[in-house]
């Protein structure tokens, strides 16, 4: 297996691929190539992807555009760019899917169809998805997947730097849509690792919901939500109280309740989207049930820091060093979380080793948590790649 990464910025898009297609010259004749275009490229979007395509001479060309892109050891944030990843993964199977806007009632009603579009079977080690956000019941498409292909981890990100349907670019083998999805699903000798940083803590303590409805959470441990976050809010540490103030307070899920004790890794992080004063209830970004754990959370630069480095720490205990990553990172990290360019990146490279590294920025990020896959906020979703 050999992975070449690139990164170009300029405003001429020919001096843009001329640049991309000379840095991955080293892998001749690559399985698949990824390709990662600014949004504001959109209208050469096109010509950029039929002139890798033709001069890379890959089997399979995956792209899409974004806010912003990231590759070697640059996230590219607010420029005219393009980032790439050349993988030769030998004796892989690698199989292309394109879902389209009017499939989705099928899709996620017929078993059979879903297996069938996704060209994947039980053999299948991950799958790597780009969605246009307008047009792609993601969360109910990620439900569906997990449960179909419980031991294939879904990672990836939704189109960025768009403000209506209609503006997402993505490219499949030559062909370009503006809706639905596409990616790839990978079998055989291939091991792709996924860490998925959610950049939150836990703080106070677990609760119960003992009265919900969709995500409407009426009572935990049979008092009101409004009730516990005024009290959890009074004694909160300064630093706490400050990360409340400026992020807001999320809410965390746990995902496999068998555990018993939990920590960061263990919740499913969402936005509280609103409380009501007069029944005491919190609406969140989840769908909830009765007799599922939740705890609150808080999210600053320093937790999300350490959240990254842990879960990157953790994965050289549990695996080798990884010959190459795909990285998908939220539109609110970057410079507007840590105030410095680069974090994310240079995090990669520092803890687990220089490699090829390429990506962008999402407008949601795809990645599993336990055993299911969702899409998330604020998070940072990576794909790191080994021989199988």
């Amino acid at each position: 297996m050999e992975l070449k990464s690139a990164l170009a910025c300029d405003n001429d898009p020919v001096a843009l691929t001329r640049s991309i297609c000379d840095q991955l010259a080293t892998i001749a004749a690559p399985d698949m190539v990824a390709l990662f275009i600014s949004s504001r490229l959109n209208a050469s979007f096109e010509r950029i992807v039929l002139e890798v395509g033709r001069r890379t001479g890959c089997r399979h060309l995956l792209a899409c555009n974004a806010q912003s892109v990231l590759g070697n050891q640059l996230e590219a944030e607010g420029q005219i760019a393009v980032a790439a990843m050349a993988m030769a993964l030998p004796g892989v199977d690698i199989s292309p899917f394109r879902l389209e806007e009017n499939q989705w009632r099928e899709l996620l009603t017929d078993s059979g169809s879903l297996h069938k579009a996704l060209s994947a079977g039980d053999h299948t080690r991950a799958m790597l998805l780009f969605g246009d956000p307008f047009t792609t019941p993601i969360t109910q498409l990620l439900e569906v997947i997990s449960k179909e292909f419980p031991h294939s981890p879904v990672i990836g990100g939704m189109t960025s730097g768009i403000r209506a349907a209609g503006e997402s670019r993505m490219a499949l083998d030559g062909r370009i849509f503006n809706s639905g999805a596409i990616g790839v699903a990978f079998a055989g000798p291939v091991q792709i690792d996924c860490v998925v940083s959610q950049g939150c803590r836990p703080i106070g303590q677990p609760f119960k919901i003992t009265a919900a409805h969709e995500n409407l959470i009426e009572s935990l441990d049979d008092q009101t939500p409004v009730e516990i976050i005024a009290d959890l809010c009074r004694n909160l540490a300064r630093a706490d109280q400050i990360a409340v103030e400026k992020r807001g307070l999320l809410i965390g899920r746990v995902i496999d309740e068998r555990k018993g004790n939990f920590g960061r890794g263990d919740f499913l992080v969402r936005n509280i989207l609103d409380a009501n004063r007069t029944t005491g209830s919190i609406v969140i970004g989840d769908m909830v049930n009765s007799g599922q754990i939740v705890q609150f959370h808080v999210q600053d630069a320093q937790t999300a820091t350490e959240d990254l480095h842990l879960l990157l720490q953790g994965h050289l205990v549990l695996a080798d060093k990884p010959l190459g990553a795909l990285m998908f990172s939220c539109n609110g990290r970057g410079e507007r979380l840590f105030g410095r360019p680069n974090h994310d990146v240079s995090a990669v490279q520092n803890l687990l080793g220089p490699m090829p590294l390429a990506g962008f920025f999402a407008a949601g990020e795809l990645g599993p948590v336990g055993r299911s896959n969702f899409i998330h906020g604020q998070t940072v979703c990576i794909a790191l790649f080994n021989n199988g």
